[in-house]
């Protein structure tokens, strides 16, 4: 190429990043959805007042929105960059002290504190209640930069993470790992933490999975729900949708999404495959080995365990969409539209816009539990901190 004209080429590349720098900035506001008329938090506030009010992050006309990173510009960028630090090591944001509490049929969940109670004595302090996604804990990435946005100034919350039955490090000691309806394993953990501070206002969060389990449990819980309220973040809402959509024969998903996600939950299998023999059903062994796609680990492995009949029967029963109706706290779900995880067009716009509890936060970008603005900073635990914060402001035990 002639120098003019790879000056040429240089000055038109430039021109067009910047246009689609200029875009993405431009499409960052963040979109909220909810009823015409909220529910009311306190005698004077609605849910939507206070979000308005408290959550600039959410609302406000230049903080309420997020700007992607320019070095990880698109989905898959903002999905695989935690994936990419951690294969480098997990980060030590945050320190925990570790409880385990053992279920009625003799499951063990691992509940993480933090700060730990050495540091921060028990007493009537707000609690936030972090639920992981699929085969994860308190160590995933996602996990430690919230609890450390929550125990920082201002909000000095005490945080709490729930790792289920054989994650994080829990030993597993019932032939059942969990999965993303198991909402009688999550009622375990919160009333134990409600026994335990009495005196303390919970809320719940939940991530990916995590965030369907939560999404359930406070609409099966209803108006009797311990809880003051609760986040979801990058709910699939969809379970069989959100499998399709990792199963699509893409470059992405047969090289990426679909080997990370199995490497997980075939680790977990592996680890505690002993254990898990031990149970009244059999498990095909040589199926099991042969599995490449995340619907083959819910047919031979979670459906055959939790009773169900496929894996469609356990995505129908566990979808969380459907008890969304039910839900009577405040209830805020932030989800991007360019996750490649849990596709857009199954967010259950209908009911946020009925139902008066609930709030979602929609963004442009975002991808799967990424929200990078740099390669440091996240946007995420903001809008839950400030959510939390002013939920707390305004209840009462």
């Amino acid at each position: 190429m002639a120098p003019n004209s790879a000056v040429t080429a240089g000055i038109v590349a430039a021109g067009v990043a910047v246009l689609v720098r200029r875009r993405t900035i431009d499409n960052s506001q963040v979109r909220l959805v909810h009823a015409p008329t909220t529910a009311n938090v306190d005698a004077e506030n609605t849910l939507a007042d206070i979000v308005a009010a408290e959550c600039p992050s959410l609302s406000d006309p230049v903080e309420g929105r997020f700007v992607p990173s320019a070095l990880l510009p698109t989905a898959d960028f903002q999905t695989c960059f935690n994936g990419v630090m951690e294969r480098f090591g997990k980060p030590n944001m945050v320190e925990y002290g570790r409880e385990l509490i053992v279920t009625q049929d003799g499951g063990t969940i691992g509940l993480d504190w933090s700060p730990p109670f050495e540091e921060m004595p028990e007493d009537n302090c707000p609690i936030v209640i972090l639920s992981h996604g699929l085969s994860g804990g308190s160590q995933e990435t996602y996990v430690q930069k919230t609890v450390k946005q929550l125990t920082s100034k201002p909000y000095r919350f005490r945080i709490v993470v729930v790792n289920f039955r054989g994650c994080a490090g829990v030993q597993l000691t019932t032939h059942i790992l969990y999965n993303g309806g198991f909402t009688s394993d999550y009622g375990f953990a919160v009333d134990h933490i409600h026994s335990r501070f009495p005196q303390s206002k919970l809320i719940g969060v939940g991530f990916s999975l995590g965030a369907n389990l939560v999404t359930k449990y406070v609409g099966e819980q209803g108006a009797d729900c311990p809880l003051k309220a609760a986040v979801s973040v990058c709910n699939p809402f969809d379970l069989a949708a959100s499998s399709d959509a990792i199963e699509r024969p893409t470059f992405r998903n047969r090289h990426i999404y679909t080997p990370a996600m199995l490497l997980g939950l075939m680790n977990l299998y592996k680890r505690h495959r002993a254990m898990m023999e031990t149970g009244p059903v059999e498990l095909n062994a040589e199926a099991i080995s042969k599995i490449a796609k995340i619907r083959q680990f819910d047919d031979l492995i979670t459906a055959r365990v939790f009773g169900y009949k496929s894996s469609t029967d356990y995505y129908t029963k566990c979808s969380s969409a459907q008890f969304m109706p039910h839900i009577r706290i405040p209830f805020l779900a932030i989800s991007s539209l360019d996750d490649p995880v849990c596709p857009e067009d199954f967010i259950p716009r209908e009911t946020f816009r009925t139902n008066p509890h609930l709030v979602l936060a929609l963004t442009e970008y975002g991808g799967h539990l990424g929200f990078h603005e740099d390669l440091v900073n996240c946007w995420y635990p903001r809008p839950i901190a400030e959510f939390c914060s002013a939920i707390f402001n305004h209840t009462e035990l």
